[in-house]
């Protein structure tokens, strides 16, 4: 297995969503690829002069342009990035940008649009190993995914994903498959939960909000079946922890409207086969609405009220 050192532009091999990462670019938090694993599909990740535009645009959004073969993404002052057939992925850094702000959008919105392409639905959730599968909790950026699984982590539970957890369906269940091995949490919430250590690592200058690594689950090339799937809603302070099972049309909506990057999706005209997988995916696995206080002061309840729930999960 050709793994170097890859600041001189060589190659190392990681994986992502069951796919085999060939890459010239160091990326953080994803698990080295084992010779003796299985082969899988291939995606190349690799430094490249990109043009402004694409030699022939069928569609263009804000900030990218669309054929049929590539997809042009334009960040400013980060990079610009070329997705070609589905397996290439040419990345093209911006003069005054880190390398960590470039890995931020390589990791999330193109891998995110990638998977999109593939037939893999980047679910907005973070995802924690339990006996015979896992589960996850979706919601909107600030519902408290990260919280959780951090103090669910700290119960001896295994993170799956963190903030993008890749499902794919087949004929016999949901395979959710292992995304980055880290945690991205507030300040407030690391004091909460102790969680201070060496390995911090601050997502966006003049952020409060920082990376924490975690140890990678037990076969962390395999996917495991989902279970469940729990959408955090915000209760008062003075509620207590309550759960919803959510069925139908309900269930496929709330699905759906959690979806990693929906908006391109729907640009590039991918909603229709998106909204097919949200109906198999909320058809296989239950979907619960978990109300919760997300104050600190009360997670410890929060904690213990899903913990006994997943005890009773066939």
């Amino acid at each position: 297995m050709p793994i170097v050192n890859s600041k001189s532009g060589e190659i190392v091999i990681y994986s992502l969503a069951g796919f085999r990462i060939v890459s010239d670019l160091p990326l953080r938090g994803l698990t080295r690829w084992d010779r003796d694993f299985q082969a899988a599909d291939e995606i190349a990740i690799r430094r490249a002069s990109i043009p402004e535009s694409l030699s022939r645009v069928d569609a263009v959004f804000p900030g990218g342009q669309y054929n049929n073969n590539e997809l042009l993404l334009d960040i400013p002052n980060v990079a610009r990035y070329l997705l070609r057939d589905g397996n290439e992925i040419l990345v093209d850094q911006a003069n005054a940008s880190s390398h960590e702000d470039v890995c931020s959008f390589l990791l999330g919105t193109v891998f995110g649009l990638l998977s999109h392409r593939r037939g893999i639905i980047p679910l907005h959730a973070s995802a924690i190993d339990i006996a015979d599968g896992c589960v996850a909790f979706m919601g909107e950026s600030g519902s408290g995914k990260s919280t959780l699984t951090a103090a669910l982590v700290a119960r001896g539970h295994y993170v799956i994903a963190d903030d993008v957890c890749f499902l794919q369906p087949d004929t016999r269940f949901v395979h959710a498959w292992p995304g980055v091995n880290r945690i991205r949490l507030w300040e407030d919430a690391i004091a909460a939960l102790g969680c201070k250590s060496p390995g911090l690592e601050r997502i966006w200058n003049g952020w409060n909000k920082f990376f924490i690594p975690v140890d990678p689950p037990q076969n962390p090339l395999e996917s495991r079946q989902l279970h469940r799937i729990y959408q955090l809603q915000t209760a008062s302070v003075h509620s207590l922890p309550s759960l919803e099972r959510l069925r139908g049309a309900e269930a496929i909506d709330v699905v759906l409207q959690n979806v990693y990057r929906l908006d391109l999706a729907e640009r590039i005209g991918l909603k229709p086969a998106v909204f097919r997988l949200c109906a198999r995916i909320a058809k296989d696995v239950s979907v619960f609405r978990f109300s919760r206080p997300k104050d600190l002061r009360f997670l410890r309840e929060g904690v213990d009220f899903l913990e006994d729930h997943l005890h009773n999960i066939h």
